[in-house]
């Protein structure tokens, strides 16, 4: 008697738990470039991050059923861009600081993220543009570089493969950017 009045209860907690779909994600950037090249000399410099768009919605992710949710990039996406480019340009020796005579912006200039599925295949799209430049007085340097990268998935990816996911996209970008052989002889002329 008990098992038949628990069947109700279980039946609505088997509709609640299958008709929720993902959840929002929030993504920190926390792009980590493993390899840049150790300076000779190097120019010091003061680093600003630009992100015009202001956009934090950075795409969607849908479940298997289409529940279709948002993923944003954090609000300090600024900061955390300005990190990973102190770190990176500290190794390779240049040195960072609000003294420095000579500005570098980097400048997001896109960022999209998306699950893509066919109805067999389902696929992680990343896409990112960055533009760097360095002005030193009447000298000045200007790169533009993109990643894009495709990974395929069996299921709606957690927060954490969003996070994953979006910070590889972004180390491919920047490991571009300070692997310029024309940003780097900029600093080492500059230094002279």
């Amino acid at each position: 008697m008990r098992l038949i009045s628990l069947f109700p209860l279980l039946l609505i907690l088997t509709l609640v738990v299958g008709c929720s779909g993902p959840m929002p994600q929030r993504i920190n950037l926390q792009p980590e470039v493993v390899s840049a090249p150790r300076l000779p000399q190097a120019m010091p410099v003061r680093v600003t991050v630009n992100y015009p768009s202001r956009q934090l919605k950075i795409g969607t992710v849908a479940d298997r059923l289409g529940n279709e949710v948002p993923v944003w990039i954090t609000d300090n996406v600024h900061q955390e861009l300005q990190q990973a480019t102190n770190r990176t340009l500290e190794r390779m020796g240049v040195v960072t600081g609000n003294h420095a005579n000579a500005q570098l912006t980097l400048t997001l200039e896109n960022l999209t993220y998306h699950l893509r599925s066919d109805g067999v295949r389902r696929e992680l799209i990343g896409e990112m543009h960055i533009s760097l430049q360095v002005v030193d007085g009447q000298r000045q340097y200007r790169g533009r570089f993109e990643a894009d990268r495709r990974e395929e998935v069996l299921r709606t990816p957690s927060e954490q493969k969003t996070r994953e996911f979006v910070n590889a996209l972004a180390s491919d970008v920047l490991f571009e950017a300070f692997n310029d052989p024309e940003f780097t002889r900029f600093l080492i002329a500059g230094a002279r």
